[in-house]
């Protein structure tokens, strides 16, 4: 593979994903502001030629209230977290009845909106942002809602091939369970420490650190991967322009530069990824950012022979 591969993925989760600790009010202006940024994003990546993953998670495919709950698991299947305020199930009393009167929870219009652009792979985030590792999840739960997700992708006619795990939360068994579905590509975590798949309660606040830290200097490395495998590692998270860190986000991004030059010097593999919802406030310096990056990128396909690649493509030549 000549001239190494960036494989880009996004968690499209819309309030699914935040719920367990934030709602419309607190939140809802980024969710509807990253629905917004979806449109131009997509019309990037057509005009560059970028392809990348969209892991989508399953309730938010659907179309109203209706379409959810008959495609829900049976509820002696849903996931009894210790903490019931991550289980998403929970929350099914709050939903509007389509997208049309809540487009913070339901996305079938978006989902619609990728798949007819070239280049882009719908993937999975789980049915319901489902959190392996933390206390109170099981393999059955897991499966049930698996199931559920694989369903309702193919209602919309898309075979899952990949899987975001959410918050990165992942084991081998969950491993073995997506590839009994046909799921072949699952993204992992960076090698260091600080990345390593852990329940919620052991984000401590040093690997926070140490994550912010190595965003904004990379002094944990690129963390480039070979392409080919069924793991496609993340690299980095493209962080938003935002709040406090807005004056380091320059610095975040020649981290990024540097890590996909080095990609394209070795013939490895860079994947970056992020949430529409990232942008959703203060929307156009964050696609500015992102034209940086896909500038970048140009550059060294021209020079390198640089190829982007989905997750479920990360490997394969031209």
């Amino acid at each position: 593979m000549s001239g190494g591969e960036i494989v880009i993925s996004l968690d499209f989760e819309l309030l699914w994903g935040v719920r367990d600790h934030a709602t419309r009010d607190s939140y809802g202006a980024n969710i509807l502001g990253g629905r917004a940024a979806i449109a131009p994003t997509l019309e990037r990546f057509a005009r560059h030629g970028i392809q990348a993953t969209w892991a989508t998670v399953g309730a938010a495919f659907c179309g109203s209230r209706e379409e959810l709950l008959e495609v829900l698991p049976h509820k002696d299947l849903w996931p009894r977290y210790q903490n019931p305020a991550l289980s998403n199930y929970r929350y099914l009393d709050e939903l509007g009845a389509d997208e049309a009167h809540d487009p913070y929870y339901f996305g079938a219009s978006l989902v619609d909106q990728i798949a007819d652009c070239p280049g882009q792979e719908i993937a999975t985030h789980t049915m319901s942002h489902y959190y392996c590792l933390e206390p109170g999840a099981d393999m059955a739960s897991f499966a049930a809602d698996l199931d559920a997700a694989c369903q309702v992708a193919k209602q919309r006619s898309i075979t899952l091939q990949s899987i975001v795990f959410p918050r990165n939360q992942y084991s081998p068994l969950h491993l073995d369970t997506i590839e009994q579905r046909g799921i072949r590509r699952y993204r992992g975590n960076p090698g260091a420490w600080a990345y390593r798949s852990v329940a919620g309660a052991g984000q401590t606040l040093p690997r926070r650190l140490m994550r912010l830290i190595d965003a904004h200097t990379g002094v944990l490395g690129p963390h480039l991967f070979r392409p080919g495998g069924n793991n496609v590692p993340a690299s980095h998270f493209l962080r938003p322009r935002a709040g406090r860190l807005t004056a380091l986000h320059p610095y975040h991004l020649a981290v990024i530069e540097r890590a996909m030059t080095r990609a394209a010097q070795t013939e490895t593999g860079f994947h970056l990824w992020w949430h529409p919802h990232n942008f959703g406030l203060d929307t156009e310096a964050n696609l500015a950012g992102l034209d940086r990056i896909i500038a970048h990128f140009t550059r060294l396909r021209e020079e390198y022979g640089m190829v982007s690649r989905t997750m479920a493509t990360s490997g394969e030549r031209q």
